[in-house]
């Protein structure tokens, strides 16, 4: 939605307005990031949606074990792999392969 390849949903309209108005006064680089290599983000995000309360984390203590995992594979730098498998057929026109 930021690069204006995919349809801004009517909620979101407004404030992507903004967000591009902010970009073209300053110089980003926006670039698509496959959940994968997002993994901390995405753990964070799923924790402030799970939770009624606003949480700030200060520290490494205070994220969720399963963030804190996440932030030492990265720091070690564990590649994280995207693999797409396919489905295999066992029959073949009723008949096992």
């Amino acid at each position: 939605m930021i690069s204006r390849n995919w349809r801004i949903p009517w909620e979101l309209v407004e404030i992507m307005e903004d967000i591009h108005n902010m970009l073209g006064k300053i110089t980003v680089n926006v670039r698509h990031i496959f959940r994968e290599a997002n993994q901390l983000a995405d753990c964070i995000a799923n924790s402030a949606v799970n939770r009624e309360d606003k949480h700030i984390f200060l520290n490494f203590q205070q994220l969720p074990s399963k963030g804190r995992k996440l932030l030492n594979i990265d720091k070690y730098q564990v590649p994280s792999v995207r693999i797409k498998t396919r489905k295999i057929n066992l029959y073949n026109n009723g008949q096992h392969a």
